[in-house]
C-alpha cells in the first residue's frame, strides 16, 4: 500500500490548520539543543510543532532557520488538510527530514492520539531510528497503516521492526517501499532490507497469532530471488495477508516462479519491474489466474511479455472472474498485443475488469485504437490509461467514436488518460465533440503533453456538464484557453456539488408532501384500526359461537354415536338370538319329523291291527252265526266278546281321532307339513 503525497507550498489559511498536538511532556533533550525563539514559535499555531521542527533540525544537523520553519509549517499543513466539520485521522510527514529525535518527540506529543495512519516516507529514519519508530507505534493505540518507504532502512532496522511486528495486534498495513516512478532520480533513499531483513519480518509475522497485518509493501527493498522463495514459503501457510507489493525488485524469473503458486488467496499483487520473463512465468501466471477466486488487482508493469505465449496469458487475464484492475504499463505489448487483449475482452464471458493501464505499450497504429474502442463498447471498463502511446489523431478519433452514446450507448468509461499521445487539434476536437453528444459517464479526461494548439475549440467543453476534471497542461494552448477550461471544469464541479442540495430540497418537498399523505394515512389507519377492532371483536364472538356450536355438535355426534353403538350391540345380540332360534327350530323340525314318522308308523300299525280285528270280527260273526246256530250259548258269549271288541275298536277309533287332532294342532302350531 503506497501513499502518494508530495510536499507543496501551503496557503496562509492551511498554515493555520496544523493538526493539534495533545499536551504532553516536552521533547527529550537534544544533542546541541536549540533554544526555540519566540519568532519561531510564532510561525506555528501549536508551539509543540516548533519542538518537532527543532528535532528535525537536530536530526539533519542544521541550525534553526525562519525560512525553513515556514516551509516546514506549510508542508505539514499541506499534507494534513483538515476541514471544519471533520477530524483527520491521518498524519503525513513526507520529505520533512524526520529522524530518530523527531520520531521520539512525535511519540511523546501524540501519545494516545486517534491517528490510524502515519506516513513517514522519504525521511531520515534509518536503522538507528527504528527504536524511536517503535515508540511512536506504541504511542498510537489505533494505528493501522504505517509508511516507512524511502528511509535507508537496512537488515538491522528490519530486524528491529520485526520485533515490534511479533507482538503488534493493531497494525493492518506496513509499507517499506513505494513504486514512486515519478520521483526517480530525485534523491530517493530506498530501504534495502534484502532477503535477511525480509526473512526476519516474515518470521515475526508467522509467530504472531494475534496479528491483523493484511498489507505489506516491499517495493524497492533490494529483494532478489531468495526473497521470492521466502515469500512463497510464508504465503504457503499464511492466509491473512491480502495485499503484497514486491515491485521494483530484482526478483528475476526464479524468485517470481517461487512466489506465484502461493498467491491464490491474495487480493492485490504488484509484480511491476521485477525482471520476470519467459514461458515458465507465463505458465505460472495462467495457472494462478485460473485457480484464484480472490485476486482483484494485478500489476505486470515494466516487465517483458514475450509475443509467443502472449495470447494465452491475455485470455487468462481477461477470463479471471475476480480480477478488476490490471496494469500492463511499459510492457512490450505493442499494437499486436493490444489487439489480442481487446479481442480477449470482447470475447470473454466474464466482464469484471474495470481498470486497465496500457501506458507506454508502444501502441502506434490505429488498428489497436479501433480494437480498444470495440472493447470499450463490450466491456465494463471504468478507467483506461493509454499515456505515452503514439495514437495520434487517427487513434484518438477511433476512441472518441466509442465514447459517443449515439454510436456506442453501452460504454461506461469514467476516466480516460491520453497524456503524451501526440494528439493534435483534429483529434481533440473530435473527442470533445463526441463527449458533447450526450456522454454522461466520463468524469476525468487527461490530455497533458500533446499537440493541442489554438485550432482546438475549447468552447465545446461548455457543452459537457458531466466532465469534472480536464488536464491540458503541456499543450500549445494559450493562457486564456486554459483559464476557460478551468472555469468550465470548476463550474461543472460546482454543479455536481449543487446537485446534492438541489436533490435534498426536492427530497424535502417530496417528504413534506409524503408527510401530509402520511398524516392522512395515519388517520385512516386509526379509523381502520377501530373498524378492525370492532370487526375483530365480532369475529372473536362469531368464532366463540362457532366453537360452541361445534362443541354441541360434537356432543350430539358423540351421543348419536353411542346410541348407534348400542343399537349395533343390540342388533348383534338379536342376530345371535335369531341364529340360536333358527338352530333350535331346525332341531325341533328334526324332532317333529321323527315324531311324525313314528306316529305314522304307529298309526299304520294300529290300522293294521284294526283291520285284522275287523277281519277277525267278521270271521267271528260268521263263526258266531255258525256257532249260534250250532251253539246258542257260544253265540251269546261271542256276542259279548264282539261287543267288547267293538267297544275296544270304538275306543281305538276315538284314540286315533284324538291323535289326528293333536297332530293337526301341532302342525298348525309349528307350520310343519307332516304329509308323507
Amino acid at each position: 500500500m503506497t501513499l502518494d503525497l508530495e510536499p507543496v507550498e501551503a496557503s496562509h489559511e492551511q498554515q493555520l490548520a496544523l493538526p493539534p498536538i495533545a499536551q504532553a511532556p516536552s521533547a527529550p533533550e537534544l544533542e546541541n539543543p536549540h533554544q526555540i525563539a519566540p519568532e519561531f514559535a510564532a510561525i506555528f499555531q501549536d508551539t509543540n510543532w516548533a519542538e518537532v521542527y527543532a528535532a528535525c533540525c537536530c536530526d539533519a544537523g542544521e541550525a534553526l532557520n525562519l525560512q525553513q520553519a515556514r516551509s516546514f509549517s506549510n508542508a505539514v499543513a499541506q499534507q494534513n488538510p483538515r476541514s471544519v466539520n471533520s477530524r483527520s485521522q491521518k498524519l503525513s510527514l513526507r520529505f520533512l527530514r524526520v529522524g530518530a529525535t523527531a520520531a521520539s518527540c512525535l511519540a511523546l506529543q501524540h501519545k494516545d492520539s486517534a491517528f490510524t495512519e502515519v506516513d513517514l516516507a522519504h525521511n531520515l529514519l534509518s536503522d538507528h531510528a527504528m527504536l524511536s519508530v517503535r515508540s511512536l507505534v506504541h504511542a498510537l493505540p489505533h494505528l493501522k497503516l504505517l509508511n516507512l518507504s524511502g528511509n535507508l532502512i537496512g537488515p538491522a532496522g528490519a530486524q528491529e521492526l520485526a520485533e515490534e511486528l511479533e507482538t503488534n495486534s493493531v497494525l493492518e498495513g506496513l509499507t517499506l517501499g513505494g513504486d514512486d516512478v515519478g520521483l526517480q532520480g530525485s534523491g530517493l533513499r530506498p530501504n534495502a532490507i534484502g532477503a535477511v531483513g525480509l526473512e526476519a519480518i516474515l518470521s515475526a509475522l508467522k509467530c504472531n497469532s494475534k496479528r491483523k497485518l493484511r498489507s505489506l509493501g516491499l517495493s524497492r527493498t533490494a529483494l532478489e530471488s531468495d526473497a521470492g522463495k521466502h515469500l512463497g514459503k510464508f504465503l504457503e501457510r499464511d492466509r491473512l495477508l491480502e495485499h503484497l507489493d514486491v515491485s521494483c525488485n530484482p526478483l528475476s524469473s526464479e524468485g517470481v516462479c517461487a512466489l506465484l503458486p502461493e498467491c491464490g488467496h491474495l487480493r492485490s499483487l504488484n509484480l511491476a519491474d521485477t525482471g520476470c520473463r519467459g514461458d515458465i512465468i507465463n505458465s505460472r501466471l495462467c495457472i494462478l489466474l485460473q485457480q484464484t477466486k480472490c485476486l482483484e488487482c494485478l500489476s505486470l508493469a515494466r516487465n517483458t511479455l514475450e509475443p509467443r505465449p502472449l495470447r494465452r496469458l491475455l485470455r487468462a487475464l481477461v477470463a479471471c472472474s475476480s480480477l478488476k484492475s490490471l496494469s500492463l504499463e511499459d510492457t512490450t505489448l505493442d499494437t499486436e498485443g493490444v489487439t489480442t487483449l481487446a479481442d480477449a475482452l470482447v470475447n470473454s464471458n466474464v466482464q469484471n475488469l474495470t481498470e486497465l493501464s496500457l501506458s507506454g505499450c508502444r501502441i502506434t497504429q490505429a488498428e489497436a485504437a479501433t480494437a480498444l474502442a470495440h472493447a470499450l463498447a463490450k466491456s465494463a471498463l471504468l478507467i483506461l490509461r493509454l499515456n505515452r502511446n503514439a495514437l495520434g489523431d487517427a487513434g484518438t478519433r477511433e476512441l472518441a467514436d466509442a465514447l459517443d452514446p449515439a454510436i456506442c450507448p453501452n460504454v461506461v468509461l469514467q476516466r480516460l488518460e491520453l497524456c503524451s499521445c501526440r494528439i493534435g487539434a483534429v483529434g481533440g476536437n473530435h473527442l470533445f465533440a463526441c463527449l458533447a453528444s450526450g456522454n454522461e459517464c466520463l468524469r476525468t479526461l487527461r490530455l497533458a503533453d500533446n499537440y493541442l494548439d489554438d485550432a482546438f475549440d475549447v468552447s465545446v467543453i461548455d457543452q459537457i456538464p458531466h466532465l469534472h476534471e480536464v488536464q491540458l497542461a503541456g499543450n500549445r494552448l494559450g493562457h486564456e484557453a486554459l483559464q476557460r477550461v478551468s472555469r468550465a471544469v470548476a463550474r461543472n464541479q460546482q454543479q455536481a456539488r449543487d446537485e446534492v442540495p438541489a436533490a435534498l430540497r426536492s427530497e424535502v418537498h417530496r417528504l413534506l408532501f409524503q408527510e401530509e399523505k402520511l398524516a392522512r394515512a395515519r388517520e385512516q389507519v386509526r379509523e381502520d384500526a377501530t373498524d378492525i377492532k370492532h370487526r375483530s371483536c365480532a369475529k372473536d364472538k362469531a368464532i366463540q359461537d362457532l366453537q360452541d356450536l361445534k362443541n354441541r355438535e360434537l356432543d350430539a355426534q358423540k351421543t348419536t354415536q353411542r346410541m348407534i353403538d348400542l343399537e349395533k350391540q343390540q342388533e348383534e345380540k338379536r342376530k345371535e338370538m335369531l341364529i340360536r332360534i333358527k338352530e333350535e327350530l331346525e332341531a325341533a323340525e328334526k324332532r317333529y319329523e321323527n315324531s311324525h314318522r313314528e306316529l305314522r308308523s304307529r298309526l299304520r300299525a294300529k290300522e293294521k291291527d284294526l283291520a285284522a280285528l275287523q277281519a277277525e270280527s267278521e270271521a267271528a260273526d260268521r263263526l258266531f252265526e255258525q256257532q249260534r246256530q250250532a251253539h246258542p250259548l257260544e253265540v251269546t258269549a261271542l256276542r259279548e266278546k264282539i261287543e267288547t271288541s267293538v267297544s275296544n275298536a270304538s275306543q281305538l277309533h276315538e284314540h286315533a281321532f284324538t291323535l289326528r287332532f293333536q297332530l293337526k294342532e301341532l302342525q298348525e302350531k309349528t307350520l310343519v307339513d307332516f304329509t308323507p
